[in-house]
């Protein structure tokens, strides 16, 4: 008989514990989840732009204003192509323990 995951254990870990790697990831699996999270890092960033002007002589103007959202979106997904804050890890981890049993259950 196999010891249950208590109700307040992470599923991620009892599942894949440090020794046990993960299974074959899809590729779609990790572009999604790595979108998501250049979506959350453009969101996070975004605030830091707010206050910026872009009406002085050496700004902008309204080309930098009607086009800063692109330049946000693509910060993101810059930061998140390169490991980010490691949410796009923890999505798929967690994505994988739904759909494959636990070990030894």
């Amino acid at each position: 008989m196999t010891a249950a995951a208590p109700l307040s254990a992470d599923p991620v870990r009892y599942a894949y514990p440090a020794g046990r790697p993960l299974p074959q990831i899809p590729p779609r699996l990790k572009a999604e989840a790595q979108d998501f999270e250049a979506m959350v890092m453009s969101q996070m960033i975004s605030p830091m732009f707010e206050g910026l002007k872009s009406d002085g002589p050496f700004d902008g103007g309204a080309g930098e204003s009607a086009f800063r959202g692109f330049l946000i979106q693509e910060f993101g997904k810059s930061i998140a192509a390169r490991g980010g804050i490691g949410l796009s890890d923890m999505l798929i981890r967690s994505l994988l323990v739904t759909e494959e049993p636990a070990h030894g259950l």
